[in-house]
C-alpha cells in the first residue's frame, strides 16, 4: 500500500516549486493560471502552500536563526494539512509573491502606472514585470525597451537579463536585446551602480547622457551620449524615429522593430551608406522615399513588406 494514494505529496511538491518561481520573478502568470485552473486539486494544493507560508510568518520568532532560512528551504517541508477554508485567503496572499505585467505588441506603445506613481512606457514589443512590496520595488525587462519616470518614487531595483541594477529616482531607459542589457539615465542625478555585475565590475557612476551595456558575458562599460543621440533615443514616446548618420542596414532593423511588414536592403554597398532624418513610426513610406531619393534606391514592394536594392 502506497503511503501517499491520493497522489497529495507530489501535488504539494508542485504547488511549491510553482510559489517559488513566482517569487522569484522565473515563471509566466499565464502559466501559472493555466496548471491552476486545469484541475481544482492544484488550486487547493497551491493555496495550502501560500497559508502555510502567511501562517509561518506571522509566527512570533524567538530565535534569529529562523530568520536566515529562506523561502526555498521552507518550501522543502511545506506543511500538508491547511483546511480548504484556507482558500481565499491564501489566495489574497499569493498577490503579494505575484509579479504583475504589461506588454506591447508590435507596433504598439503603452503607458503603465505603477504602484508608487511611477511610470513605465513600453515601446514596441516589450513586456514589463514589477512586484512592490513594503519592503522592495522590483522591475524586471523581460523583453523590448521601456522608459521608467522614477522622479515620484522611491529607490528601485531593474533586473534585466544577467543584470540587476538599483535605480535612483530618475527617467530612465532600458533596452533589452540578445546578451545584452542597455540603461540610459536621461535625467536625474549622478548614482553610484554597486557591484556585483557581471564581469565582476563595481564602482561605476551613472549620470544624465551616459549608458550602462551590461553583457552576459563580459564586463559592463559606460558610453557617454551626445543630447542629441539620447533626444534620439526617446523619439519613440513621441511617435517618431530618428536616425543620425546611421547606416541603411541599422535604420531598417531599428524600423523593423515597429512593424509587421518588414524592410530588407538587397544591396550590400546600399546597407553601408549612411543617412540621417526623423520620421513618422507609423510611415515608413517616409523612409523608405527618404533612401529612394537620397541614395538612388529602388523600393519594391514583396509579399513580406518592402525591399531596398540599387
Amino acid at each position: 500500500m502506497t503511503k501517499d494514494p491520493l497522489g497529495q505529496d507530489a501535488l504539494l511538491a508542485e504547488a511549491s516549486r510553482w510559489f517559488a518561481a513566482l517569487d522569484a520573478g522565473t515563471a509566466r502568470a499565464e502559466d501559472f493560471e493555466a496548471w491552476r485552473r486545469s484541475n481544482p486539486a492544484h488550486a487547493v494544493a497551491y493555496a495550502r502552500i501560500v497559508a502555510n507560508w502567511e501562517g509561518m510568518r506571522a509566527v512570533p520568532i524567538v530565535d534569529e536563526a529562523p530568520l536566515r532560512a529562506s523561502r526555498r528551504q521552507w518550501l522543502k517541508v511545506a506543511a500538508v494539512g491547511v483546511p480548504v477554508a484556507m482558500l481565499g485567503s491564501g489566495f489574497m496572499a499569493q498577490r503579494a509573491y505575484a509579479w504583475d505585467s504589461a506588454s506591447t505588441g508590435v507596433g504598439e506603445t503603452r503607458r503603465v502606472p505603477l504602484p508608487d506613481g511611477s511610470v513605465a512606457y513600453l515601446n514596441t514589443d516589450s513586456a514589463l514585470s514589477w512586484r512592490y512590496r513594503d519592503d522592495e520595488r522590483l522591475l524586471r525587462l523581460d523583453r523590448g525597451e521601456v522608459a521608467l519616470d522614477l522622479r515620484r518614487g522611491g529607490a528601485t531595483v531593474l533586473r534585466a537579463n544577467a543584470a540587476s541594477l538599483p535605480l535612483a529616482p530618475g527617467l530612465f531607459d532600458a533596452r533589452v536585446t540578445a546578451g545584452q542589457a542597455e540603461l540610459t539615465m536621461v535625467d536625474g542625478a549622478a548614482m553610484p551602480i554597486p557591484g556585483p555585475l557581471p564581469g565582476g565590475a563595481g564602482g561605476l557612476m551613472l549620470k544624465p547622457n551616459v549608458s550602462m551595456i551590461v553583457a552576459e558575458q563580459g564586463t559592463p562599460r559606460l558610453q557617454a551620449r551626445s543630447s542629441e543621440q539620447v533626444a534620439s533615443l526617446m523619439a519613440w514616446r513621441a511617435g517618431e524615429i530618428v536616425f543620425l548618420d546611421q547606416s541603411v542596414a541599422e535604420a531598417a532593423a531599428e524600423f523593423n522593430r515597429h512593424l509587421t511588414r518588414k524592410i530588407t536592403v538587397g544591396n550590400a554597398d546600399l546597407a553601408r551608406e549612411k543617412i540621417g532624418g526623423r520620421f513618422d513610426l507609423d510611415r515608413p513610406d517616409q523612409f523608405l522615399k527618404a533612401v529612394s531619393l537620397s541614395l538612388s534606391a529602388r523600393v519594391v514592394t514583396t509579399p513580406d513588406g518592402y525591399e531596398l536594392t540599387r
